[in-house]
């Protein structure tokens, strides 16, 4: 889990390389994924998401960091996809809308 103040604070971006050969990724490989992609976010309404329930022992302290809810979507089963990170804008992760969550090739700079 992340918890971070995005670059661009329209988008939330979850790292997710895949290196599966012990060495450095290949960023213009396509890989096979088994992935839950979960996002959260303070902005969303009471009613947004599925809840999250944790131990009722959990430290305070840890808690107060924690998502009250998130979406999220599997990519697996046999699928693969572009090597890098997941992204979604956070207007369409308001909306719930899942399906524009994308994967976009890492830029060389």
């Amino acid at each position: 889990m992340l918890w971070y103040p995005p670059l661009d604070p329209d988008r939330l971006t979850v790292p997710a390389l895949d290196s599966h050969t012990g060495k450095a990724p290949d960023l213009d490989a396509t890989v096979p994924v088994d992935h839950w992609v979960l996002f959260s976010t303070d902005e969303a309404p009471s009613d947004w998401g599925a809840p999250v329930v944790y131990p009722g022992d959990m430290r305070h302290r840890l808690r107060a960091y924690l998502p009250t809810a998130v979406v999220g979507r599997h990519y697996g089963r046999g699928q693969t996809l572009p090597n890098g990170d997941f992204t979604i804008s956070h207007r369409d992760l308001l909306t719930g809308d899942l399906d524009r969550i994308e994967r976009p090739q890492p830029t060389r700079s």
